[in-house]
């Protein structure tokens, strides 16, 4: 077979260009030919490998690529291949190796509105859509699950098209680093003395490593640990700007920029810790690598990889919410820990599992498979119509047992429980499970033109919530859990969607669970335990959306439903849940503006105004949720908390009025009906006085 290999560029100390020569070597062994087209090549050719060099141009990135696909388009055109495998987002490869993240789930959070606009942004959505959208027939080899699911949240991939393929670690390379000196021998050669540690930061693009959160990190360490301690940058990339950066912090002399390395075995057997403080990263093969060579890691978790820094018991991940606060302080940790050694064997000892090794073979026994069915013709998923898109987990189209066509899932029957303009919400159940479906039919232009009007973004589909309750698990923040969605129509204001989730195993609001709190508030010692939970929980869900440019627009008591438990001494259980529900008006963006979170925060004022609050756990609130000292918080932002204050007091009352009048309306329907009911001769007899008496 011959297959043809699509990467824009190529050098030596890629991760991505490592990983092509691994399955381009596996596929010479098995009697394959492969020939690589690339943009530019740097390094040696291995031999048995073709390589075609497209001399592309221009002035930005995504006009380079432009350039480069098109002329690749000539030059496929010119050979038959059996498989063309792209390493970059190409429209029409017959298998993307998926190295890189979610471009456009990563600008939708990271730039304004208008940032979708640019050439740049509708340039590289193109070609993403191109490679993962369900109308596609590109099969996907994903190095992560995690970006598998961020991939499917935003065009509704197939399951069946892609494959999850192990880590990736070269054996020769990495199973025998007994063969290198000892360690204080690698030491002293690189200039680093007994009592002095060493910290490793490996990888090109070191805007993306995180290099400046390394630098503050650095920069935060004690004087004394600091001067015993350097920090080793390895990788291509400009450096400039972090050496102004290390030398306004006083930290110059403590950095060293070794450039690219072929020696990074070495490095790391002589080094005391990886420090990969990423932005994005959708693998960060440099940590499995540190692992496996006994150096233990310190890394975000937005790396793909980042589970097996814990499987191995190798090191510290941070928390999916970043802080520097705690990156310096487990820096810090680190450095001083005893536990060093510990790491240092879990992280070898976990590089003997042989499923580390074996990413080239099972990328190559994918390629395979679909060269088979390329020749069969035989389609390896369902096609889908082009204004239409459908999405189901196995579990429940297994459910459904056939019934699963978006017409099918828009006429299920179950209990309705809440109806609205274009919008209908019922509960079913399939199999042994209970789901919620929420449809929605369109609201038609008027209702569009009045929300904007008001400067209301219109709710006009499910799609809003599908990816409120993705951000919400990305978050960690407990939400519901999708087993379906689908979406028909590009008409705005007549597309039909649907969105399943599956039911929650409560349905208590913290509304009706605090009901009674006002007339009897928590007394016992599990009740106060459990009202301090809850406070706590409700703090930090609103803290956390609102730091990652969420808001909810309907934050209000009754949309979290509370699942409680408790372990033998009255402490509330782990086991216990918070789920915050009702998503289809969620805003995300890149920050949350001050007066959605205003918004947010008066909902919950206004909805807890009959539960009982003290003045303490009011006070308690604020402190949890700007994570300050009170008396900053009542020094510096008085006006933030004012206009909270304001804003649900005037909800409070005008709901209040609300309700006055309704019971008015209601008197008054009681009052016709109970004349209504009475004999005709009564009606005309009916005095004065008698009428008084009717109306009281």
């Amino acid at each position: 077979m011959h297959f043809a290999f699509c990467l824009y560029k190529h050098f030596p100390y890629s991760g991505l260009s490592l990983d092509m020569l691994r399955i381009a070597n596996e596929c010479t062994q098995r009697g394959h030919k492969a020939t690589v087209f690339t943009g530019s090549w740097e390094g040696d050719i291995p031999p048995g490998l073709e390589v075609v060099v497209i001399k592309h141009f221009g002035f930005t990135n995504h006009t380079r690529a432009h350039t480069f696909h098109r002329k690749l388009k000539r030059e496929l055109a010119k050979y038959e291949f059996d498989v063309i495998v792209g390493f970059n987002k190409i429209p029409g490869m017959d298998i993307y190796y998926c190295g890189d993240y979610c471009y456009v789930g990563r600008s939708f959070l990271r730039h304004s509105f208008f940032y979708r606009f640019t050439p740049r942004f509708l340039y590289f959505s193109s070609f993403e859509r191109g490679v993962f959208d369900a109308s596609s027939k590109t099969n996907i080899l994903s190095l992560s699950n995690r970006e598998k699911l961020i991939y499917q949240q935003y065009y509704l991939t197939q399951d069946s098209r892609f494959l999850c393929l192990p880590p990736t670690l070269e054996k020769e390379r990495w199973a025998n680093l007994e063969d290198l000196p000892d360690r204080q021998t690698l030491r002293t050669s690189l200039g680093i003395q007994e009592d002095e540690n060493l910290v490793l930061l490996i990888g090109s693009g070191f805007a993306t490593k995180g290099l400046d959160r390394a630098i503050i990190a650095l920069a935060s360490l004690p004087s004394e640990l600091l001067a015993k301690t350097k920090l080793f940058v390895v990788g291509q990339d400009k450096i400039d700007s972090f050496q102004r950066s290390a030398k306004r912090l006083d930290v110059a002399d403590h950095i060293h920029f070794l450039g690219g390395r072929k020696d990074v075995p070495a490095l790391m057997k002589a080094g005391d810790m990886l420090l990969h403080p990423a932005y994005a990263e959708t693998t960060g093969g440099v940590l499995l690598e540190a692992i496996v060579s006994g150096l233990p890691v310190l890394a975000t978790p937005v790396c793909g990889y980042a589970p097996h820094i814990k499987t191995a018991n190798a090191g510290y991940v941070l928390r999916k919410r970043f802080s520097q606060e705690e990156l310096n302080e487990k820096l810090q940790k680190m450095l001083l820990s005893e536990r060093k050694e510990e790491w240092r064997e879990n992280g070898i000892k976990y590089g003997q599992n042989p499923s580390l090794y074996v990413m080239p073979q099972r990328a190559v026994d994918f390629i395979e498979q679909t060269c088979e069915q390329l020749r069969s013709a035989l389609p390896n998923h369902e096609s889908q119509k082009r204004d239409e898109s459908l999405y189901i987990t196995n579990e429940l189209r297994q459910a459904l047992q056939g019934e699963d066509s978006f017409y099918q899932m828009m006429n299920i029957e179950g209990k309705v429980y809440r109806e609205a303009l274009g919008r209908r919400t019922l509960r079913f159940t399939r199999g042994d499970k209970d789901y919620f479906l929420k449809m929605h039919t369109g609201v038609g232009w008027g209702e569009i033109i009045k929300n904007i009007t008001y400067l209301r973004a219109p709710v006009v589909g499910a799609l809003n919530e599908w990816h409120g309750v993705h951000r919400l698990k990305d978050l960690e923040i407990d939400t519901m859990t999708v087993a379906a969605y689908g979406i028909r129509g590009r008409n705005p204001a007549t597309k039909h969607s649907f969105i399943v989730t599956e039911a929650l195993p409560t349905e208590t609001s913290l509304e009706d669970f605090c009901a009674d709190w006002k007339q009897n508030p928590p007394r016992t010692l599990k009740e106060i335990r459990l009202k301090r939970w809850i406070l706590n929980k409700v703090v930090e869900t609103a803290r956390v959306i609102h730091e990652n440019g969420a808001n909810h627009r309907d934050f209000y008591l009754c949309h979290f439903l509370l699942d409680a438990h408790f372990d033998v001494d009255d402490t509330v259980s782990p086991e216990s849940k918070l789920y915050l529900i009702d998503l289809h008006r969620i805003q995300m963006r890149r920050k949350t503006p001050e007066r959605w979170a205003v918004k947010d925060i008066a909902g919950l004022y206004y909805s807890s105004k009959d539960i009982g609050l003290t003045q303490r756990d009011l006070l308690r609130f604020m402190k949890l949720y700007r994570g300050k000292p009170l008396r900053e918080i009542l020094r510096t932002e008085m006006g933030f908390w004012r206009k909270v204050e304001s804003r649900g007091n005037k909800l409070y009352e005008s709901e209040k009025r609300k309700a006055l009048a309704m019971e008015k309306v209601l008197r008054q329907k009681a009052k016709e009906r109970l004349l209504e009911s009475l004999p005709d001769d009564a009606n005309q007899a009916t005095t004065k006085s008698g009428r008084a008496v009717i109306g009281k």
